[in-house]
């Protein structure tokens, strides 16, 4: 094992020295004053450049582990303002927990397993045994360091063995779910958004003050001490480890992540075979771009619903779990009553998560726009703006699936935990939902025609379509701190939607035949 960490770090240095150079000798500049090969000849540059790497991986690291720990201290310090400590343990059990299932290592691409298993015919086997091991033992030690100096109490320690026995949990039923499914399971979308919705619940029941505490930790932590034994022994018994990183870490995946990014965009929205086949009763009647979407729609249900679904289940599920729990817990429901009459406002930022718009832009362009967009006359203003009212209607129809939910809930909560003085929120609060749900459908696909970010392999092109989705997310959050009553906020939030779709049919109208193209 010693010797395969060995021997891929040495591959590892190598490549980075190499990359290095290369990158050196691409600046004009610099490619004059060098001859050829005198770079890649030279023992004292590629010393000190093995240095360089050397210190930069560490600081990498170290920069990763600070951040990863800023936010656990931020959320902690919003959570439990009392109790720091006790919210970043609470916090750090939550993250550790949805990264025993997601943040695997065996299964995702490098240039390291690239050049080490397939190219260097390395043991892959070994291989895994040695990353893995190296990989948990660096995160217990470098998370029990900085845990400590956060919390200040040997504690910590139960905490950080969780994360470590985790680790082979993790991977263990990543590769049992590979094996099935040939996929990751970061990739099984529908699992990592329930898990993802399921996290985020717990890392907010501090609100209600229920934290993890060492005991429960404790008793996880023998659990997951049996389990890790067998995991690790499932591990080692597999025994197509070569096959799997062969297939995984093909060249353009280990040397082109973003390429690789496009490929896995492409394979979320790609249709299958028996999508393609429609009931013709569903297009009896219909004519124009009426007809188009109607085939678009019928072809690609499975895409558009298939996330919708799990969100309206998801919320779904929520909205019973809080009910169950407003009869176990009695301050609940005073706690949770207050922040439905007071902070409206979150759900700009609810609604904003669960929006399908991204996706079904992604889905319009790669199944259809990416074609269409080779004729002149699909970029004709009339015809934009007739496909893109029809999209709209569209769009909304799908997004109102999690949103419908949401909006008959919170009214529903609102009575179990004790009313309103204001008869009316119970009519404003649904419509505010569905208002945020039409506005963000209307956005999406608003940036979608005036920044059309993709290139024809999918690939986000586009700087201003990020900038603006990044924008759109920060003035969501930014709205959670705003304060006003219910029905006001409601009203502003109708006005602004009717306004929005106003100003981006026209905007659509003017500016998509010049800025809806193929990049």
């Amino acid at each position: 094992m010693i010797n395969i960490l060995k021997m891929s770090f040495k591959i590892d240095i190598t490549y980075a020295i190499n990359s290095f150079i290369y990158n050196i000798k691409r600046f004009p500049i610099l490619k004059d004053l060098f001859p050829s090969d005198s770079l890649y000849k030279s023992t004292k540059i590629k010393s000190l450049i093995r240095i360089l790497a050397l210190i930069l991986s560490t600081l990498k690291i170290i920069a990763f582990k600070l951040l990863y720990f800023c936010i656990i201290y931020l959320l902690a310090s919003i959570l439990t303002p009392n109790n720091i400590s006790t919210g970043i343990l609470h916090v750090y059990f939550v993250f550790t927990i949805f990264g025993i299932l997601f943040n695997n290592k065996v299964l995702a691409t490098s240039t390291k397993k690239y050049f080490s298993i397939i190219l260097f015919n390395m043991d892959a086997k070994e291989f895994m045994k040695a990353t893995l091991w190296t990989e948990a033992l660096i995160n217990l030690i470098t998370h029990s360091i900085i845990l400590l100096f956060l919390v200040h109490n040997p504690i910590i320690i139960l905490f950080t063995i969780l994360g470590f026995l985790g680790r082979f949990i993790g991977e263990r039923l990543n590769l049992a779910h590979y094996n099935k499914y040939k996929i990751s399971l970061t990739y099984n979308y529908p699992l990592y958004w329930t898990v993802l919705a399921i996290c985020i619940g717990l890392i907010l029941l501090p609100l209600i003050n229920i934290t993890v505490t060492p005991m429960i930790i404790g008793i996880i932590n023998i659990l997951f001490a049996v389990l890790a034994v067998k995991s690790y022994i499932g591990l080692t018994k597999i025994n197509n480890y070569k096959l799997i990183y062969k297939r995984l870490n093909t060249k353009v995946a280990a040397l082109n992540s973003n390429q690789a990014k496009d490929y896995s965009r492409q394979a979320m929205v790609e249709i299958k075979e028996k999508d393609k086949k429609i009931d013709e009763r569903k297009l009896k009647g219909k004519n124009g771009y009426d007809l188009f979407n109607t085939i678009f729609f019928e072809r690609h249900k499975e895409i558009l619903l298939r996330s919708a679904k799990w969100f309206a289940m998801i919320s779904l599920t929520v909205m019973i779990g809080l009910v169950i729990l407003m009869t176990i817990i009695p301050n609940l429901s005073l706690r949770l009553n207050e922040f439905l009459r007071n902070n409206i406002s979150w759900f700009v930022i609810v609604m904003y998560f669960i929006n399908r718009g991204a996706i079904i832009t992604q889905a319009m362009f790669y199944n259809c726009d990416h074609s269409m967009l080779s004729f002149n006359f699909y970029r004709n203003p009339k015809v934009i703006l007739n496909v893109f009212k029809t999209r709209v209607l569209t769009v909304s129809k799908v997004n109102l699936l999690p949103a419908s939910v949401i909006a008959l809930g919170i009214p529903i909560l609102l009575y179990l935990s004790g009313g309103t003085t204001n008869p009316l929120d119970y009519i404003s609060i649904p419509i505010f939902i569905i208002a945020l749900s039409i506005f963000f459908s209307i956005h999406y696909l608003v940036i979608y025609y005036l920044f059309q970010p993709y290139d024809k392999n999918m690939a986000m092109k586009s700087f201003t379509y990020s900038l603006i989705s990044m924008a759109t997310y920060l003035v969501a959050y930014s709205l959670t701190d705003f304060r006003m009553s219910t029905t006001a906020f409601s009203i502003i939030a109708i006005i602004a939607t009717v306004i929005y779709c106003v100003v981006s049919l026209i905007t659509v109208y003017k500016k998509a035949p010049s800025t809806f193209r193929i990049r």
